[in-house]
């Protein structure tokens, strides 16, 4: 009887062993299978590219772009894919350039200008038309223009992969350099690195993939079609580097130079009659042999030109071996918003037909531009002025020359890459360091200078950049905390400060000579150009082996001057 009580109490223990022992092997697999096994959750992959509708996952250079807010990036149309606009001019290729008010876009390449209206499913090249399937610029919610990815691949050098369900556009531009690999074997694409992230999708061995970026034992993959999500390390073959190859023909636009170096002499007329000046003028500059007379400037919202010109001149020039570049200009008429003209098509078609007309009407050898104070909203139009005008030049046997400020933040709107790439001759006006809204200063002081051209050179290449210098200086008064400034010509500074009895002071650092005096209560500022301060900026021009020089203007040099510039010309 005690031997039985005794069994029973043992087997009581054991089976309570047991159980306690079951119990225990399934809390643990239960908190295994919670830190540590693979989640079975699933999320929508249209969920998580955030997109709705008609619109499309967007992935450039293996970089998924999101969603601004409502604004879509891409869409699928009538069997279409479709890319932003603003998208595809800040991801891809700025060249694209959309008139909303005329609803046309522009495309220039090397040789031909590319026009498409809206909801058009043909775009013109001159004369010609050429047919597509689809239309090719069309408007969507939030007011975006949106352009068929048929017609971009046309022009910029892209491939593109799209896919349905959900919709995905993948863009490679010619020249990216991707890790690349394939899948070993089946795996999950999950939303992030780590096994209880959601799975996005389930991916085949062999698949083809591109690595987007590594986390340890994760990686961010984007297959070729634009599934991304992550997968383990071990699961991923070889990584390799590739780089995308080109499609397109390489561009190369022809360029229009002169054999010897740009000798530029800017010469300000403001009526017809002063062009008779031009004997005496030109007998005046030696050596120069280019001389651009400011004969053209906008003349009204439309593309209309103010023309004072004179064939006659341009026959003394020829005989004399000077070419002429007509000058045109936009500050002048402040009732002429410049806006206006370069952002409206066919104000700026106006614009480039007068001036290619006025130039084969008076025998031109080239058009400077000098466009100053163009506004941050007419980036894009000023741009395409230039690329539009730049073809007709070429064709019309036309140098372009354009003037540019000194680089800074306040001017990178003025898109100096494509004045670099259409335009045969860039100027840089290494002057008015101080101006009348400054505090008192040099005019272009030699590190001022030096900067300018650094800086220039790093958009512009130095066989097509020209330094433009100053032939005057500019005089500071300062009287009862008041400054005011006024420009003395080169030739007038000596006399000036005689009248003064006042010597003048050189500064190294500035690499020009200095001068102040009292008159009047007034305290007198004048950091002088003369030959010793422009023989520093010949030499800049020199030792970076520029183009050229272009000199403003004429009438205010010391005729001595001729002489040092003909040295550093030859």
């Amino acid at each position: 009887m005690e031997k039985r009580d005794t069994l029973s109490k043992n087997t009581k223990w054991l089976i309570l062993l047991v159980i306690f022992i079951i119990i225990l092997a399934i809390a643990t697999f239960g908190i295994w299978t919670v830190r540590y096994a693979p989640s079975k959750e699933r999320m929508s992959i249209k969920e998580y590219y955030g997109i709705s509708g008609d619109q499309a996952a967007l992935f450039i250079n293996g970089k998924r772009i999101k969603q601004d807010g409502d604004k879509t990036v891409a869409q699928l149309k009538d069997g279409h894919f479709y890319i932003a606009l603003s998208t595809l001019k800040s991801k891809l290729d700025d060249g694209y350039v959309y008139d909303s008010t005329e609803q046309i876009l522009r495309y220039t390449t090397d040789s031909e200008v590319i026009s498409v209206n809206r909801d058009d499913a043909f775009y013109t090249s001159g004369r010609s038309q050429e047919d597509m399937d689809e239309k090719i610029v069309i408007t969507g919610g939030s007011d975006r223009t949106f352009v068929a990815l048929d017609f971009v691949k046309k022009f910029t050098d892209v491939t593109v992969k799209t896919a349905k369900k959900p919709n995905r556009v993948v863009i490679e531009k010619a020249g990216y350099k991707k890790k690349v690999t394939e899948l070993k074997r089946d795996t999950e694409a999950r939303r992030f690195g780590g096994p209880k992230s959601r799975i996005l999708a389930d991916l085949k061995k062999g698949t083809h993939a591109t690595v987007v970026e590594s986390y340890g034992r994760w990686d961010k993959i984007m297959t070729a079609d634009g599934i991304e999500g992550c997968v383990t390390s071990s699961s991923l073959d070889t990584i390799k580097s590739r780089t995308v190859k080109k499609s397109l023909p390489e561009r190369k636009h022809n360029h229009i130079t002169m054999k010897d170096k740009v000798n530029l002499l800017w010469h300000q007329v403001t009526n017809r009659t002063a062009n008779s000046s031009v004997d005496r003028v030109l007998s005046n500059a030696k050596g120069i042999n280019v001389i651009s007379p400011t004969w053209f400037r906008l003349a009204d919202n439309e593309g209309g030109l103010t023309d004072i010109a004179s064939l006659s001149y341009v026959k003394t020039a020829h005989n004399a071996g000077v070419q002429v570049w007509g000058l045109v200009s936009n500050f002048e008429d402040k009732s002429v918003d410049t806006t206006t003209v370069l952002n409206m098509t066919s104000s700026r078609d106006n614009l480039v037909n007068n001036l290619i007309a006025k130039a084969i009407a008076y025998d031109l050898d080239g058009i400077n531009v000098d466009f100053e104070q163009v506004q941050t909203a007419a980036k894009d139009g000023y741009a395409e002025f230039i690329r539009e005008l730049s073809l007709k030049c070429e064709n019309n046997d036309l140098v372009l020359s354009v003037d540019n400020y000194p680089p800074t933040a306040s001017s990178n709107h003025y898109s100096r890459k494509v004045q670099a790439y259409y335009a045969d001759y860039c100027i840089v006006m290494a002057y008015d360091e101080h101006y009348s809204t400054s505090d008192p200063g040099s005019n272009a002081s030699i590190g001022f200078v030096k900067d300018a051209v650094k800086n220039s050179l790093k958009e512009i290449p130095k066989s097509r950049l020209v330094l433009g210098m100053p032939f005057y200086a500019k005089l500071w008064t300062t009287k009862d905390d008041t400054t005011t400034m006024k420009t003395i010509g080169m030739k007038s500074i000596s006399s000036y400060l005689k009248q003064y009895n006042v010597q003048e002071t050189w500064d190294d650092d500035l690499g020009q000579n200095y001068a102040e005096f009292s008159n009047d209560g007034a305290k007198i500022q004048l950091w002088a150009e003369d030959e010793k301060s422009l023989a520093l900026k010949l030499e800049v021009m020199k030792s970076n082996g520029l183009a050229g020089g272009a000199f403003w203007k004429e009438g205010l040099e010391d005729n001595s001057v001729w002489d040092l510039i003909g040295n550093y010309m030859k």
